[in-house]
């Protein structure tokens, strides 16, 4: 079995992921902190953490075995910040940049009386930590849910920054057909990383004839990665580690692109790369 490889250019962790991940290892050097739930949906960057001395606790139980805490990548609720502080603990917040952004235009939305939405993915914290700044809001994952939801004379929707800006348009226009009377503020929070990410792999998908997408299958930047690729026509596949790449799943394939959701480490990445140089039998396409 013989294929060519070529990497995205832009793939894995942003700038502001990169700044977060320094900050936390800066702080270990100072001693244990308690993370408050996984750092990342991604398991191989939470056990890269977990041996360099991290524990890991319940974000809704409010006590720790550290004085310190850590807020995920992904951020957390405004009330269960609240509390954490109120315990006595002292929170160290790597909630990234996007996330923040995204959260403050949804607190803009609500002050502006608009029902608020997050177009995100219900099982990801970050939808649940962007949701949790606005009483009422609502996280909604596609079309279909919606065109279901009940009627408002004002809607206010934000994006999960990890998802891509068509996802959530699609999901926006579902709305706005469903309620023609009603007023709608779309405000784009998808990250610059991602649209980035995306481009990348549309730039691939002249070359590629299938995507290879390193990290979590259920990550959202993952699963972005991989609505892309096949909107492009691509066959694409999440790979979580070299472990679990499946070289006969590209039987007659010729040329395979390799990209990177968010939070996929880079000796994943490389490991991945290196497995499929090994298994394709040659050296990567230039």
């Amino acid at each position: 079995m013989r294929f060519q490889i070529r990497r995205a250019m832009v793939a894995g962790h942003s700038v502001e992921t990169r700044e977060a991940i320094a900050r936390l290892e800066a702080r270990l050097k100072r001693g244990p902190v308690t993370i408050l739930g996984a750092l990342a949906p991604d398991a191989a960057l939470c056990e890269v953490f977990r041996r360099r001395g991290a524990l890991e606790g319940d974000p809704q139980e409010f006590r720790a075995p550290t004085h310190t805490v850590v807020v995920p990548l992904g951020g957390l609720p405004r009330e269960t910040r609240r509390r954490w502080k109120e315990s006595g603990h002292e929170l160290f917040d790597l909630t990234l940049p996007s996330v923040r952004r995204a959260q403050t235009s949804l607190n803009l939305l609500t002050l502006e009386h608009c029902k608020p939405l997050v177009a995100g993915f219900r099982g990801d914290a970050e939808s649940l930590a962007i949701a949790g700044e606005a009483t009422g809001a609502a996280v909604v994952e596609d079309a279909e849910e919606a065109a279901l939801l009940p009627f408002a004379p004002k809607f206010g929707i934000v994006c999960q920054t990890r998802m891509t800006r068509r996802h959530a348009a699609v999901m926006a226009e579902a709305l706005r057909l469903r309620h023609p009377d009603s007023r709608m503020v779309f405000l784009d929070t998808t990250s610059l990383a991602m649209l980035e990410r995306e481009r990348s792999v549309e730039a691939l998908s002249r070359w590629a004839e299938s995507i290879i997408v390193a990290g979590e299958a259920g990550e959202a930047s993952v699963r972005a990665l991989i609505e892309t690729a096949r909107r492009l026509g691509l066959s694409a596949k999440a790979v979580a580690d070299a472990g679990a790449l499946e070289p006969r799943d590209f039987a007659g394939v010729g040329r395979i692109g390799l990209t990177a959701g968010e939070f996929s480490p880079d000796a994943v990445i490389e490991a991945i790369a290196a497995r499929l140089e090994t298994e394709g039998g040659g050296k990567p396409a230039t």
